[in-house]
């Protein structure tokens, strides 16, 4: 298998006879709603050039030209209307076919027997991305960071000389409908910094304060220079803030028909079409294509790819995180998106062919 993001070195190229079942897959950054027009330009032909290249390196002339032609069609047919991140491309011998995503990944290229759309939206560009919010006596302010800076979205004054048993609750609530309107499936962490009363009196008075993450040791951010020195240290350990926010999430949904864990059970939830937040460990994801292409023979990683597939093609998220984090829920969590109903797992229901134990 070719994976790259740039051409790489001379390979010896593929025969004739193992031509037809290469499939092309790449994923790229597509943002037209926060991009203009020449830059996502610039990026399909930098793209472009570099599958190009690979191809030409990979493959016999007549079969690059028509892998390079079914590109272009797919590159001119794109939607720049769509609100998405980015965009995952799919060339098999049987299809060819573009999906929206709406998480950023990194550029990435694979030229491969299997490529799935799963293998392509796992490499996550995960950028820092969060609120941060501040409470103080006189006002309540929210910004956002992404995009390497940080933008203020919403700003609130506490009347004075009234009662702060009313005052502050009703305030504080119009800040939580901000927050759920931006941010409505808790898709971000929220740190929040301040007077230390106040951040506690706000936590005690809204809905999901577990899901916030306090920085009071960071004392109150006063003036913009605290409060660039409080998002260089959320930025210097994203790492571990994400890690933790995704834990959170976790174990305050843990006990709720919301959270579905274990890959039978997920499996077949997402058989059924539920949409949400799909967490995947990393230990499982290589497990998945070790299996995968192992054997051309079932195993429920196919059916597992196929269903991550419809999942992502609806316009859900997935993560992979650290590799251990979710050995306590079988490595895989599906974080359902405020269900109508309550998914409820069969157990007599068998996944695919294999009659024994998943085994990745």
């Amino acid at each position: 298998m070719y994976a790259s993001s740039r051409p790489g070195p001379a390979k010896c190229k593929q025969t004739s006879t193992k031509l037809s079942a290469l499939s092309l897959g790449l994923a790229l950054p597509f943002h037209p709603s926060m991009q203009d027009e020449k830059t996502v330009g610039i990026i399909l032909r930098d793209s472009e050039e570099s599958v190009h290249a690979m191809l030409y390196e990979a493959l016999e002339q007549a079969y690059a030209e028509n892998m390079i032609i079914r590109l272009k069609k797919l590159f001119n047919k794109l939607n720049y209307s769509s609100h998405c991140k980015s965009i995952a491309v799919l060339i098999t011998p049987h299809e060819e076919r573009v999906t929206y995503l709406n998480f950023a990944v990194k550029p990435v290229t694979y030229l491969n027997k299997w490529v799935s759309l799963l293998e392509l939206a796992a490499n996550i560009d995960r950028q820092p991305d969060f609120y941060l919010l501040a409470i103080e006596q006189g006002y309540s302010k929210l910004s956002e960071y992404y995009n390497k800076q940080l933008h203020q979205v919403y700003a609130t004054k506490h009347e004075k000389g009234l009662n702060e048993k009313v005052t502050y609750p009703n305030s504080f609530k119009q800040v939580w409908q901000t927050i759920e309107r931006l941010d409505g499936n808790n898709e971000k962490p929220v740190f929040i910094t301040g007077t230390p009363y106040l951040v506690e009196l706000f936590c005690n008075s809204v809905c999901n304060s577990g899901t916030f993450i306090r920085l009071l040791h960071n004392g109150a951010p006063n003036d913009d220079e605290v409060v660039r020195r409080l998002v260089k240290e959320i930025i210097g350990d994203w790492n571990y803030w994400h890690s933790k926010f995704v834990m959170d999430r976790i174990m305050l949904t843990k006990k709720t028909s919301v959270l579905i864990a274990e890959i039978e059970i997920v499996l077949q939830a997402l058989s059924n079409s539920v949409d949400g937040l799909l967490l995947i460990d990393k230990r499982l994801k290589l497990r998945l294509y070790k299996s995968r292409r192992a054997t051309a023979l079932f195993n429920s990683a196919d059916e597992f790819v196929s269903q991550v597939d419809r999942f992502l093609t609806r316009g859900n998220h997935l993560e992979i995180t650290e590799a251990g984090l979710l050995k306590e829920f079988g490595e895989i969590v599906l974080l359902q998106y405020k269900p109508a109903h309550s998914f409820t797992f069969s157990p007599a229901r068998t996944i695919g062919k294999n009659t024994g134990s998943d085994t990745f």
